[in-house]
């Protein structure tokens, strides 16, 4: 396992990091130069660079929200019904089950100014809709949205099985004490779902910017303006567009450093508000 690791994981990243300081274009014919310091330099002046940086913040503060404080609510309320609750459970976590590729189709279709049944439905009632991927400051927005119906229903279902580890009769014990609901949640319910909430701040934080390269190359191809362009997506821009690959592989870099950094930052200050049980 720990060889497998090393082949896949570490060379790799290790390689990455060698490619950051050379200059090459993928041509198997033309030999590595050595390049130091420039592709960073290069890079930190890009205007792409920045945008990128600045959509990943975006993405990042947006998904906090939507993709991990909402499905709580919606967890406790499908915990609450008991077994009734399955089939808002099977409804809610039907679009994890679906290509990501599908969906970004299907929204594109959804969304298209001509025959789309939203701007359909939006001239019914009167009203004008635009073209919202049309538009720098409504675009990552629309990609942020879709991303967060995909994933809503698995981040709920994680919710719904932390929940479940509760025991019945400390609720019961709660309540013979005269505490309403709000009081149960605050005093009980929260402290018990804070592992559970933090494994879905950690996870959902480093594979939300993973998972929005698909719509973002499907929809919009980090357009317009590069307004929904992420520092995933500009990689993938770098290298496998311009042929950039050391530019491509210090981003690389940085992305994984930045990624890190949170992370640590999560380990340090948020693990410690977490309650395990003993």
């Amino acid at each position: 396992m720990l060889l497998l690791i090393g082949i896949f994981v570490y060379w790799p990243l290790i390689a990455t990091i060698g490619l950051s300081f050379a200059k090459w274009n993928l041509n198997p014919d033309r030999p590595i130069a050595l390049a130091g310091f420039d592709n960073y330099a290069r890079l930190a002046s890009s205007p792409l660079f920045r945008d990128a940086l600045r959509n990943t913040g975006y993405f990042l503060i947006g998904s906090l929200p939507l993709k991990i404080l909402l499905p709580i609510p919606v967890a406790v309320a499908i915990w609450s019904l008991g077994r009734k609750g399955e089939i808002y459970r099977a409804i809610l976590f039907l679009p994890t089950l679906i290509s990501f590729v599908v969906v970004a189709i299907v929204f594109l279709w959804l969304l298209n100014p001509i025959g789309g049944m939203i701007p359909l439905g939006l001239r019914a009632l009167g009203l004008q809709g635009a073209n919202p991927l049309a538009e720098p400051a409504s675009a990552l927005w629309t990609v942020l949205l879709i991303s967060t119906w995909k994933i809503f229903g698995f981040n709920v279902l994680i919710y719904v099985a932390g929940l479940a580890r509760i025991r019945g009769d400390l609720i019961e014990a709660m309540q013979l004490d005269g505490a309403g609901a709000g009081r149960i949640f605050v005093s009980l319910v929260w402290p018990l779902l804070t592992p559970t909430t933090f494994f879905v701040l950690v996870s959902t934080t480093i594979f939300s910017l993973q998972q929005v390269f698909t719509p973002i190359d499907i929809m919009t191809e980090g357009g317009p303006q590069n307004g929904t362009t992420n520092l995933f997506y500009m990689v993938y821009q770098l290298t496998f567009r311009t042929f950039d690959v050391g530019r491509g592989a210090a981003a690389t870099v940085l992305l994984f450093a930045l990624l890190l950094l949170i992370t640590t930052v999560k380990f340090r200050v948020v693990d410690r508000h977490v309650h395990y049980e003993q």
